[in-house]
């Protein structure tokens, strides 16, 4: 806020940029300077007032959370945020009275969007850097939070975690990713009066719809219905945004390249982001439902599924998996037949303590190809 104060457009970056990554999304993105607060993950950058990569009204900018490639600064206006605050605390419960608490980084923008539509409505926030559900379990309880955030992969590690019972959470909001019936039950057996929404965005736009979860709800697939003032279509599969609130430069209506369609009752179902298909020798896998099929099994506690490249059928089928105790691998090749297609099972099995996060809160996938 310092810096807008000053004239400068601040670029919030991901803590684990290494300094040729960071010489890198300057070229790319035409960043005049940078100016370092202590440690790596409290950098700014700073655009010189002679760069017109951003619109005059811009006061902030965004790394992309992609995977691959560099990262892609998206700029904002103060109204593409600020100016949904009061739909978004509507739906999610903040008001002056809430003790939200999130973890990681400020750089992912759900995290970020988040922290400061609390702190508009006068609320507090509550976070810390380590990685424990213990330790997240006793932040909750000390602090009386009464709302939760955290992308589902931290979710299910709270979820694990948690013991005995948080009756002043009201809220937990997931987002980004799918939260598996497992992941819900735990959670609901600490934070026994806690209401569950799953919202679905992306970087680009922000919100686009959000869904109540039901005790047991196993419809993974359905996102739920639209903020008000967002509109939202299938075009050919695809799904197609119209939403005043977006990152500057986008064109709207905009495609998400997530595919999917709008059921009979006008909710989002959603089948996968079109990079997420196995093309196994003219078959096509998605890997998203296939980690769903595999997520159902007994003993999975979570799981990833990549493909890699084959010489005979072009691509196949690698299985990241995390157990709730040891696995034997021949026993669980034969056990995920009874949860998919034949053609399915994974060619590659690779058993992990825990799936690699970066510090987005995503699977690192770049992490995990490393591993075949």
């Amino acid at each position: 806020m310092a810096l807008e104060k000053l004239g400068a457009i601040p670029v919030l970056m991901h803590q684990d940029c290494s300094s040729d990554v960071v010489e890198a999304i300057m070229q790319e993105n035409n960043i005049y300077g940078m100016w370092q607060v202590g440690t790596m993950q409290n950098n700014f950058l700073l655009l010189d007032e002679g760069v017109t990569d951003h619109y005059p009204c811009d006061v902030m900018g965004a790394l992309s959370s992609g995977t691959t490639g560099v990262a892609k600064v998206m700029y904002r206006t103060y109204e593409s945020w600020a100016g949904f605050f009061q739909e978004q605390n509507k739906v999610f419960g903040v008001d002056a009275d809430t003790v939200m608490f999130l973890h990681g980084s400020m750089s992912f923008t759900g995290n970020l969007n988040m922290f400061l539509s609390v702190m508009a409505a006068g609320g507090s926030v509550v976070t810390c850097r380590r990685i424990s559900g213990n330790y997240w379990n006793m932040l909750i309880v000390r602090n009386f939070v009464t709302h939760v955030y955290m992308v589902p992969a931290k979710l299910q590690i709270l979820g694990v975690a948690a013991k005995g019972e948080s009756p002043y959470v009201k809220q937990i909001i997931a987002g980004s990713q799918i939260l598996s019936l497992k992941t819900q039950r735990a959670l609901r057996r600490t934070f026994t009066g806690a209401d569950i929404i799953l919202y679905y965005g992306s970087s680009e736009l922000s919100y686009i719809s959000y869904k109540h979860l039901e005790i047991d709800d196993e419809n993974t697939m359905n996102l739920g219905k639209p903020f008000e003032g967002i509109r939202v279509k299938s075009v050919d599969g695809v799904l197609v945004v119209d939403t005043p609130f977006h990152v500057s430069g986008v064109q709207v209506p905009y495609c998400c390249d997530d595919t999917g369609y709008i059921n009979d009752d006008g909710d989002i179902i959603f089948t996968g982001r079109k990079t997420d298909w196995i093309n196994k020798g003219g078959y096509k896998i998605s890997c998203f439902k296939l980690e769903q099929q595999i997520r159902n099994m007994d003993n999975v506690r979570d799981v990833a599924v990549l493909p890699f490249a084959d010489e005979t059928r072009g691509q196949d089928i690698a299985a990241f998996v995390v157990t709730e105790g040891p696995a034997d691998s021949k026993q669980f090749r034969h056990d995920v037949g009874e949860y998919v297609d034949e053609r399915e099972r994974p060619k590659k099995l690779v058993f992990l303590e825990m799936l690699p996060l970066n510090d987005r809160g995503k699977v690192n996938k770049e992490a995990l190809k490393e591993l075949l």
